[in-house]
C-alpha cells in the first residue's frame, strides 16, 4: 500500500490550532482508536465482572499481556480485537464513518437477553422504544440516550 506523507505540524498558539492539525494525521486516529477499543474492553470487563486474570485466562495468555493491551502502549491485531471479543461475550464491529457524520452506536437485545440489557440501567435515563423506525425518528429529532 503506498504510504501517504503526513502534514508537517505548523506553528500554533492554541491547543485548538494544535487538534486541527494533530487531526489531520492518520497516527492521531489510529491512537484514538486503541484507546477507544481499550475503554470498551474495560467497559464490558466491568460490566460483566471479569478480572484481568479472567480475562487472560479466557484468552489463555499471561496477565501481564492483557494489562499491557489495555494501556495502549500497542497495537492491536484484528484477530487479536476479535478474540478479546469473544472472550468478553461480544462480537467485534467497526464501521467508517464519512467525514462530516456522527455515528451512534447502540444495541438492540432480543428477548432472552433482556435481563443483561436491563442489569445497571437506571431506567429513569432512558425511554423504551418499539421499533427501530421509532430509534430513527428519536436519534433525527432530539440528542437523547434511547433503549429499545
Amino acid at each position: 500500500m503506498h504510504q501517504r506523507k503526513e502534514p508537517e505540524f505548523e506553528a500554533f498558539v492554541s491547543f485548538e490550532q494544535f487538534f486541527e492539525q494533530a487531526e489531520k494525521r492518520s497516527d492521531y486516529w489510529a491512537e484514538r482508536a486503541k484507546l477507544e477499543f481499550a475503554k470498551e474492553i474495560l467497559f464490558r470487563m466491568n460490566k460483566e465482572g471479569v478480572s484481568k486474570s479472567e480475562l487472560a485466562s479466557r484468552l489463555e495468555v499471561q496477565p501481564g499481556l492483557v494489562t499491557r493491551l489495555l494501556s495502549g502502549r500497542n497495537n492491536f491485531e484484528l484477530l487479536t480485537m476479535v478474540r478479546i471479543a469473544m472472550a468478553l461475550n461480544c462480537r467485534f464491529r467497526s464501521h467508517l464513518e464519512p467525514l462530516g457524520a456522527q455515528t451512534v452506536w447502540f444495541d438492540v437485545f432480543n428477548a432472552e437477553n433482556k435481563a443483561q440489557a436491563e442489569a445497571g440501567w437506571n431506567p429513569s435515563q432512558f425511554r423504551k422504544v418499539e421499533s427501530i423506525t421509532s430509534i430513527c425518528k428519536i436519534l433525527n429529532n432530539e440528542s437523547r440516550t434511547v433503549a429499545a
